[in-house]
């Protein structure tokens, strides 16, 4: 599969897109939706992380070996409905296809408990086709998703959209608008 492939040949270089002179908003995020990052969260609470590439997977394990980490394909896991709290999906929706969006939105619904809340990013952009680039070198599937679509793809799942913020971020010096989408479960 060209995203898993992809993101394991690429893992180094994109870790490195991050700089510690300009941060990405993912943390802060995550931390004003009200959980901890991932290593701090699992060491308090369940988490389980899911990653479509190795290696991705086997360096959430490394640094959060407390939380229980599993390589797949999102839109193809089978998890019991109802069992999470919360669903932090980061920069996920960039690597879906549009047309897998309906599958990805009602399975994230369906994991949520009643008030559950979800948090994603996604890049926006005028609707288009999915497409693939060259990323980092290799070939990798890379849509934007107009902020309309995304929020009523996830309503159409299910859930009240709370919020969406738009909020640039610098990938290897280059800036990138990313929308931020908060929603909770009924």
């Amino acid at each position: 599969m060209i995203i898993a492939e992809g993101y394991d040949r690429v893992a180094d270089a994109y870790a490195a897109l991050e700089s510690p002179a300009d941060p990405w908003p993912r943390m802060r995020r995550v931390r004003e939706f009200g959980l901890p990052a991932t290593r701090e969260l699992s060491q308090r609470h369940a988490v389980t992380a899911v990653d479509i590439s190795p290696e991705q997977a086997a360096r959430a394990r490394r640094n959060a070996p407390r939380a229980e980490v599993i390589c797949a394909d999102v839109r193809d896991l089978d998890l019991p409905h109802a069992v999470f709290d919360a669903i932090v999906a980061l920069y996920l929706i960039d690597n879906v296809p549009a047309s897998g969006y309906d599958l990805l939105f009602s399975r994230l619904a369906a994991w949520l408990s009643p008030g559950g809340r979800l948090l994603l990013s996604a890049e926006p952009a005028e609707p288009g086709e999915d497409c693939l680039h060259t990323w980092l070198g290799v070939p990798m599937l890379i849509n934007g998703v107009p902020v309309e679509t995304l929020t009523a793809a996830v309503e159409t799942a299910g859930l009240e959209v709370l919020d969406v913020e738009l909020e640039e971020q610098r990938e290897g010096g280059r800036p990138i608008t990313f929308a931020w989408l908060t929603a909770r479960s009924n």
